[in-house]
């Protein structure tokens, strides 16, 4: 049976509200203190995108999210280029940790492959359960140190300026 590569329709309406989401908190902080946390706090969103549109989906959502803060977040506003050395340091440590948690992201696909052609007659719940926790575990740490990075990198960056 093959199947055709690409994003099915729920998955990109699911990316496309994701994406609303960055162009929404672009224009909501873009005029407050909180402007610099925007990029962190979004990477929050990358986790269900990777969960539920897969690895190419969540790529896409960091993609299209750092254009949309280059343009509607980081003066000047509507262009490309952004002013500020600390605006281009932020959006740069968030492409590479969107970038990092997008690549070590376990593939929610495989996995799910995996332990269906272990045992196709019958996969015991418990089971499941069991490598859901360790895939909400490993999910758990790779937040933590992406965001953890980000902040630490926005703190130093506004400090120095």
């Amino acid at each position: 049976m093959s199947r055709v590569r690409g994003l099915s329709s729920l998955k990109f309406l699911f990316v496309t509200a994701v994406c609303g989401v960055a162009f929404s908190l672009s224009l909501v902080c873009r005029d407050h203190a909180i402007k610099a946390a925007v990029p962190v706090v979004f990477l929050l969103a990358l986790v269900p995108a990777a969960h539920v549109s897969g690895r190419t989906g969540s790529l896409v959502v960091a993609i299209v999210a750092s254009l949309i803060f280059a343009v509607y977040l980081f003066e000047p506003y509507g262009s490309l280029a952004i002013r500020s050395a600390a605006d281009q340091t932020e959006l740069f440590c968030f492409v590479l940790a969107a970038i990092g948690v997008v690549r070590f992201s376990p593939n929610v696909q495989k996995f799910a492959k995996a332990a269906l052609q272990s045992s196709p007659e019958h996969i015991p719940v418990s089971s499941l359960s069991a490598g859901r926790g360790e895939l909400l575990e490993s999910w758990i740490a790779i937040m933590g140190y992406a965001i953890v990075l980000m902040a630490i990198v926005t703190v130093l960056v506004h400090m120095w300026n």
